[in-house]
Formats: structure tokens, C-alpha cells, sequence
């Protein structure tokens, strides 16, 4: 195994993937690199990247005519759908950029924040005095993965919340959106974005090993602008209550996920 972080990076151009492996080099990186949506597929099946770099316009497969849009996006929504965990500060475990000469397109750049991605540059990478590199390292902070060791414990928490899904039927069970979190065959239904997210975040927290969380930083996380909230205020007439969410009574939350 790589002592140093790998990354994915998906591009079709050889000259501009060249670059990027340069770039990634000269930050102490390894990569592994896919030129269409099927090459980027195989290497998904394989995992072992630490984060990907994903070109917006691509091929679908050595047999295509021309790159699409499209076929970037799809690159995209598969690396969010297959790596979905966030940790306890609602940042994903997988940070996934695009590197793109569509950024000045509007709506290029909405879709692809909305299919999951971390951060955007722009094509060439010369463009607008861009700190890429400062980008990338962000992005590995922000997940907790500050250098390559950090990983392994990445890697760790992202097969545990597999895992739990897998036993969803006997233990810990949810939708993708947290709309319907069941617990030893008890059915709970949550239907505001707040409550959704609160629920995901103490969720990615108990992963993470760090079950208990302060209740207001957790409200501000999941999006609510009320900053007299209360978790009480917003879950305590909820049948949740006391059994998926519990607090230790001085402030602090976590989810019971067992």
C-alpha cells in the first residue's frame, strides 16, 4: 500500500491528466487515472483512492464519439452514491473536486456541488491564480485526513456504516436522506431538512468515535438559522425521542444505533 495519499483522477485529454499527475506529484501524491466513465467505473470496484479529481466532459467508453458533460456528471453522483459517509463535521470522507473548463457555466457548477463534490477548479489550471494544491489539502483536512495515516481510520469508519446498513434489518437502518431511520425494527420518520440533518450528522459522529456532540453546534451544522434552537424544542415531542436520540442531560446528543 501507498505511504502517500492517492487520488482519482478522471480525464479524458492525456496532456491535462499529465499535468494534474505532475501537480499531484509535486504535493507528494500518487494517483491511479481513468480516461472515460467505464475506466472510472472499473476503478471505483477497486477503491483505494483517498479522493478523486473528476473532469466534468468525458467519454462514456473507448467506442464514444465525443466527451459529454453528461458522462462526468455520472462519474459524479456514482463516487457520492458508493461513498456517501461524512464524518462528525458534516464534511465528506471521500472528497471528490472537479476539475472542469465549464466553471464558468452556472450551471455546470450548481449541478455538480449538488451531486456531492467539495470544491471546483477551473480549466486550464493556470486560470484566475487558483491555489489547487491549497484546494486538495483543504479538502484532506476537512475530512480528517490530514496526512495518509489518517486514512486508515477513514477507511475504518466507512466500512463500519456499511456494515451497519448491512444489519439494517436487526439493528440500525436508513434511507439515504435519513427521512426514515429504523431501529430494532422501530420505524421513525423525519420530514423537515433540519431534523434530517441532525439526524445524518450524530449518525456520521458515532462512526467517527465521537457519539457525543454539543446540541446548538449540531443544530447550526444540520442548516437551522434559529440560533436560540434547542434540540428538545425541535425533537422532544417526537417518538425519537429517549430511543433513537438520547442526551446525556448536560447539553451533549447522540444517536443509539445499537
Amino acid at each position: 500500500m501507498s505511504e502517500r495519499h492517492v487520488a482519482l483522477i478522471v480525464e479524458d485529454e492525456p496532456e491535462m491528466a499529465a499535468e494534474i499527475g505532475d501537480l499531484l506529484r509535486a504535493l507528494g501524491h500518487d494517483y491511479v487515472h481513468a480516461e472515460t466513465l467505464a475506466d472510472a467505473r472499473a476503478l471505483l470496484e477497486q477503491g483505494g483512492f483517498c479522493y478523486a479529481l473528476v473532469d466534468l466532459e468525458i467519454k462514456a467508453d473507448r467506442q464514444s464519439i465525443k466527451p459529454r458533460v453528461e458522462s462526468g456528471m455520472s462519474v459524479v453522483r456514482e463516487i457520492r452514491e458508493r461513498f456517501p459517509s461524512r464524518n462528525a463535521n458534516d464534511k465528506h470522507l471521500v472528497p471528490m473536486l472537479v476539475v472542469s473548463g465549464h466553471g464558468r457555466d452556472l450551471r455546470n457548477v450548481v449541478d455538480a456541488f449538488q451531486g456531492g463534490i467539495d470544491d471546483f477548479i477551473l480549466k486550464p489550471l493556470s486560470a484566475g491564480g487558483q491555489d489547487i494544491g491549497g484546494k486538495i489539502r483543504r479538502c484532506l483536512d476537512m475530512a480528517g485526513r490530514t496526512d495518509h495515516g489518517a486514512c486508515r481510520g477513514c477507511r475504518q469508519a466507512m466500512a463500519t456504516a456499511t456494515a451497519t446498513q448491512v444489519q439494517g434489518d436487526d439493528l440500525f437502518w436508513h434511507t439515504p436522506d435519513y427521512a426514515e431511520v429504523r431501529l430494532r425494527g422501530e420505524m421513525f420518520s423525519f420530514t423537515g431538512n433540519v431534523n434530517r440533518g441532525v439526524i445524518r450528522i450524530l449518525h456520521q459522529a458515532v462512526l467517527a468515535g465521537q457519539p457525543w456532540q454539543p446540541g446548538k453546534l449540531i443544530l447550526s451544522r444540520a442548516g437551522s438559522k434559529d440560533g436560540e434552537a434547542k434540540m428538545r424544542n425541535l425533537f422532544g415531542g417526537h417518538p425519537c425521542w429517549g430511543k433513537l436520540l438520547i442526551s446525556d442531560r448536560r447539553g451533549k446528543y447522540s444517536l443509539r444505533i445499537a
